[in-house]
């Protein structure tokens, strides 16, 4: 509709008229991005040896555009976000690669038959709840994008309907059926299951209330979330989150008299087992506006101090086979690529995780600092996050990121630091 208008072919002058009433009613934002990341990975890691198996980029240059448009009615709401990027991966000695890639990572058609239902369907992003640092009360995305800025989650295929009776009280039940990466995925074997959640929001004047309910269509048990927040007083705020379920499809390590002494299996898929995440936490707002914030998972889907060792041991002989002129490289490379995917989304049970932020309304640069530490291993990672506005429609930001820990640890098996630099463009 933009470029007709820019052409001037209507001939009807009604007709431009109403298109132009149309045009009224929505928007367009156009924003461009020029980024690159250079990284230090670890040579000596005993889960990557040589950078075989991950095959991590030394070095990666991506350009990315991001279009989001919108029309709004009165019973009728229409969000499209197609999403365009290129990238340049560079290997040190090896070949460097590029990619082209073209997606919709939002699309959503919403309709209000009623004050209090609205209806919604197509491919969108659904986060809740105040952590930082994860999210354990959903789902979908237990990694909430918070932690990077700058990276967008990939939105997911998706019907959902919501009820509100109240100003205060809404009840939400939504299907996804894809994970966002195109196709109809019911029946396809790619490892993705469909997933129905039912959902109960409560907010008062101070305090927000959420409960969730979900089932994934497959042979997963139900799982149960929470998360409840609570403003005491102007400065502080405090909440906490949690996710339940009973057994878990994750990969843990076992012996086993094989050439790299162990493998990984699925020890507690079918148990009765319950296995939690729960996180406690709260900001507090200096008379700066400068905010600080605490948070402390516990997550007893992780390995324990005994795992963890057998997980690195298994690591490095596979790693000593990978390395030297064998027979059984082959099953040290598949063990290994499945020790870097064994299902889990943090590897230990333990964590603190430090956040401190400036006042948005400052004038000046935004800036975050943020420090992530694994207390049963004892590794750490820290990233520094700024953005400085040069024009109205130009910003550069940088993103430094340091880890520490011993080779046989979390945040510091793969890589030791990264440092991002870029600029991005207000086009629209």
């Amino acid at each position: 509709m933009l470029l007709g208008l820019l052409a001037g072919g209507f001939g009807d002058t009604a007709k431009a008229q109403d298109l132009q009433g149309l045009l009224d009613q929505g928007s367009a934002n156009l924003q461009v991005f020029a980024l690159d990341t250079e990284r230090g990975l670890q040579t000596n890691s005993l889960l990557n040896p040589n950078n075989r198996v991950a095959r991590l980029s030394q070095g990666q240059t991506e350009l990315e555009a991001r279009l989001d448009l919108k029309l709004s009615l009165n019973a009728f709401e229409l969000s499209v976000k197609p999403r365009a990027r290129f990238e340049w991966f560079r290997f040190g000695n090896g070949k460097p690669e590029t990619h082209l890639e073209a997606w919709l990572n939002q699309g959503t058609v919403t309709l209000y038959p009623a004050q209090s239902l609205t209806l919604s369907a197509g491919r969108d992003i659904l986060t809740w709840g105040p952590s930082n640092f994860r999210s354990p009360s959903n789902p979908i995305y237990f990694e909430n994008g918070r932690i990077i800025p700058l990276r967008e989650l990939r939105g997911v295929d998706m019907a959902q309907a919501t009820w509100a009776p109240s100003q205060a009280l809404s009840v939400s039940l939504m299907h996804q059926w894809g994970d966002g990466r195109g196709g109809w995925q019911w029946d396809r074997d790619d490892g993705f299951r469909a997933l129905t959640l039912l959902k109960v929001d409560y907010t008062a004047d101070v305090y927000v209330a959420s409960v969730n309910a979900s089932k994934r269509w497959a042979h997963e048990r139900p799982r149960f979330g929470a998360f409840a927040q609570a403003t005491v007083n102007e400065a502080l705020l405090v909440y906490a989150e949690a996710g339940l379920r009973q057994g878990t499809p994750a990969l843990y390590p076992e012996p086993r008299p094989t050439p790299v002494g162990g493998a990984f299996v699925p020890r507690h898929a079918a148990d009765g087992r319950l296995f939690y995440s729960a996180l406690v936490g709260g900001g507090y707002t200096l008379n700066s506006g400068h905010t600080v914030s605490l948070e402390y998972l516990a997550n007893n889907e992780g390995y324990r101090w005994a795992d963890e060792a057998r997980y690195f041991d298994i690591a490095a002989r596979a790693s000593a086979l990978l390395s030297a002129p064998s027979l059984d490289a082959p099953l040290a490379g598949q063990t290994l690529g499945t020790a870097l995917n064994n299902g889990l989304a943090l590897l230990g049970r333990h964590y603190l995780f430090l956040q401190v932020q400036n006042n948005p309304a400052d004038a000046g640069p935004i800036w975050q600092l943020r420090y992530s530490l694994n207390l049963v291993d004892g590794s750490g990672q820290a990233s520094a996050y700024g953005e400085w506005h040069v024009w109205e429609r130009l910003a550069f930001f940088a993103v430094g990121v340091l880890h520490h820990g011993s080779p046989r640890s979390e945040f510091n098996a793969l890589q030791s630091r990264s440092i991002l630099v870029g600029a991005k463009g207000y086009v629209l």
